[in-house]
């Protein structure tokens, strides 16, 4: 314990005790009076026994709880404070986790709640002295004020308030810090709060802070951070303050839809459940057309196994067999919908109970292909259950691309094929490229190749499944010089030749040959490869990458002649959108799972399903060993227990409690 006040407390003792003391060695002057008898006035003789000056104190009760009073009175005046673990530094950085696990309920509320609560608790013990009119009390002692910073992170860092000395403007924004659904990513946190630390630095109310001046991060979280070997702490020192300890729950970790493409009609969804809490459970799960059940179906899991001191993102996290189950589901979908997975299970983390996918209505696939002339393609596609699949010259494509093929942006049709043509710009949409190369940044046209042989491929990967290329040579092709985030399928002896690449809405396929000028028409492999590929792209492009996460953009094109887009939350908040120059509505604050849907957007483009589906976000156990940052342990804290550290109130307290007591024995005393 120590004292906001000591000074001030030294020198209202040293004037009142010594008063009091000097009351009772005050001798009494009273005039002598006759009287028939001295009965009544015994008492009085006995008080006259003690009034001479200097004379040694009896034992006096009344002196005893009136001295305790003053003592007690001294010590609020002293403003006497409870040390917390987390002590008082020039500058200190509060890095408050708001990512999907910190939704976990537990006994007192959900992580997050209690991470602000700590965070409140310790902004409260800090700069209690020069808190308004109590800082007269110090008489002009020298005071150090802590600046502190509020960082709340999830996928994204955002700065809830910069270095600042108003304890009161801090314990109103934390408490406004909301949940998030996104994963957790330390580096962007500390990049922010390192940028703030560098020297100068600038408080809110345009003091300056020292460089030299000391600097403390205090990371408030449960631990489930990925990535933190790749984490470097430039300046000051990391602490953190763990929080939370429950470990029961069951997620929907992955879900995808398909329609059959023989039989649009006909839906397929696969869903993924894992059991991350530490017993074996059982749960039902259900699937919910437009909010009507659909389908129900009973699962068993397994206890998984013991997590890890360490989880990292780059490797899958630990599991025993049978504590993850893979369902299939078939149903008849004739019409546009929302899917929703439920599992009836409750646990502690709810988000990932539920999972969505907007499906969109049935249709045979629409393929364009631009070429000089290709027997091959022809006959392909005209064995293939497709709706059309018109040709075009180069040249024909170039002159009516804007009119005749494109709309809003995007291609009109669900696959465009270039057959040795190199567009001179590409729309939004699906591509696959057979000897040429797409205009697209970090693709150039390619470096020629001849007579080689392909010497690796994917062949686990949906668009090589079933495809021969064992005896597959290619007499004239390119060798792919492909983005680093390029997905390389098939090499040759030179590198790629065979690529997947999705950006910016464009999804493609590059193949660094064309058919005719190789041997593989005449296999079996290459229709087989058409039809995959045809159907990868034009309708199992979301079993290939899944629903969107949160924190990730959405795009609603708007059609013509509107200006802005009314966007409904998962929550059921409402939002304006702007929609620009190009007819397009952009929304990236996606930070909780469910549907974004739109009103007045294009059918077809104003639903999006943002899901969790993170195994690291639904293992809500909290690592059971140290921290490490950069292979380095991070001291632990221990939770701060109360919110105000002075304890005055309580001397003052005990101090009245006295004085009613001195009054009730001085009163009986008096009577007696």
């Amino acid at each position: 314990m120590s004292f906001l006040n000591p000074y001030f407390a030294a020198a209202v003792a040293a004037v009142v005790i010594p008063a009091l003391l000097i009351l009772y060695f005050l001798k009494l002057r009273r005039r002598e009076e006759v009287v028939p008898s001295t009965l009544l006035w015994k008492r009085a003789v006995q008080d006259l026994q003690v009034n001479a000056p200097f004379q040694r104190l009896r034992k006096s009760l009344l002196l005893f709880l009136q001295l305790t009073v003053l003592g007690l009175a001294v010590f609020a005046l002293a403003r006497p404070i409870i040390q917390s673990t987390a002590t008082e530094a020039d500058r200190l950085v509060l890095l408050i986790d708001q990512s999907a696990s910190m939704n976990t309920r537990e006994a007192d509320g959900t992580r997050l709640e209690q991470a602000k609560e700590q965070a409140v608790r310790l902004v409260r013990t800090l700069n209690r002295r020069n808190a308004g009119w109590r800082s007269f009390l110090t008489f002009g002692v020298a005071q150090t004020r802590t600046q502190v910073m509020v960082i709340a992170f999830a996928e994204r860092a955002r700065i809830v308030s910069p270095f600042t000395t108003n304890t009161a403007d801090l314990v109103s924004l934390i408490k406004q810090i909301e949940p998030t659904d996104g994963p957790t990513d330390l580096r962007e946190a500390l990049e922010r709060a390192e940028a703030y630390l560098a020297p100068p630095a600038m408080t809110t109310d345009k003091t300056p802070v020292p460089a030299a001046s000391g600097a403390r991060l205090i990371l408030i979280s449960d631990g489930r951070i990925a990535h933190l070997d790749d984490v470097v702490l430039k300046s000051g020192t990391l602490e953190f303050l763990r929080i939370g300890d429950t470990a029961d729950n069951v997620g929907i970790t992955a879900l995808r839809t398909q329609r059959s493409y023989e039989r649009p009609e006909q839906l397929s969804v696969f869903l993924t459940v894992r059991n991350f809490g530490p017993a074996p459970v059982a749960t039902d799960v259900s699937l919910y057309v437009d909010g009507t059940l659909a389908l129900v179906r009973s699962v068993r899991l397994a206890a998984p196994a013991a997590p890890s001191a360490a989880p990292a993102r780059d490797a899958e996290p630990p599991a025993e067999e049978g504590s993850s189950a893979s369902l299939s589901f078939d149903l008849p979908l004739n019409k546009a919908a929302v899917l929703e997975a439920r599992l009836s299970r409750e646990d502690r983390l709810a988000v990932d109970n539920r999972a969505w996918a907007v499906i969109p209505p049935p249709r045979k696939l629409r393929v364009l292909t631009v070429t000089e002339k290709n027997y091959f393609l022809d006959s392909v596609l005209r064995g293939l259950p497709l709706e059309e699949f018109p040709f075009a010259t180069p040249a024909q494509y170039e002159a009516n691309a804007a009119q005749a093929y494109e709309a809003d942006g995007a291609s009109r049709f669900d696959v465009v094929i270039f057959d040795k043509v190199r567009p001179a710009r590409l729309p939004a949409g699906n591509f696959l490229f057979l000897g040429a190369t797409p205009p697209l940044p970090g693709f150039p046209e390619g470096t020629a190749d001849e007579n080689f042989a392909l010497i690796w491929w994917e062949e686990t990967h949906p668009l090589l499944r079933h495809v021969a290329l064992d005896s597959v040579i290619v007499a004239k092709g390119l060798t792919l010089p492909v983005p680093r985030e390029a997905e390389v399928l098939i090499e040759g002896p030179r590198g790629p030749v065979l690529a997947r690449y999705a950006a910016a809405g464009r999804h493609c396929l590059v193949l660094g040959f064309a058919v005719e000028n190789s041997n593989w028409w005449s296999k079996p492999g290459f229709p087989v490869f058409m039809y995959n590929a045809i159907r990868y792209l034009g309708g199992g492009a979301e079993v290939a990458d899944g629903p969107l996460r949160p924190g990730e953009t959405l795009r609603f094109p708007a059609p013509a002649g509107i200006e802005s887009l009314t966007l409904t939350r998962p929550d059921a908040r409402t939002e304006k959108l702007r929609v620009d120059a190009s007819g397009t509505a952009y929304y990236g604050n996606t930070d909780r799972a469910g549907v974004y849907a739109v009103d007045g957007g294009l059918p077809g483009r104003d639903r999006f399903a943002v899901n969790l589906e993170d195994d690291w976000e639904s293992d809500i156990a909290p690592p059971p060993g140290p921290l490490t940052v950069d292979r380095q342990a991070v001291g632990e804290l221990d939770a701060i227990r109360t919110a105000t550290p002075e304890v005055w109130r309580w001397f003052v307290g005990a101090a009245l409690a006295l004085v009613l007591f001195e009054w009730w024995v001085y009163n009986r005393r008096v009577m007696l």
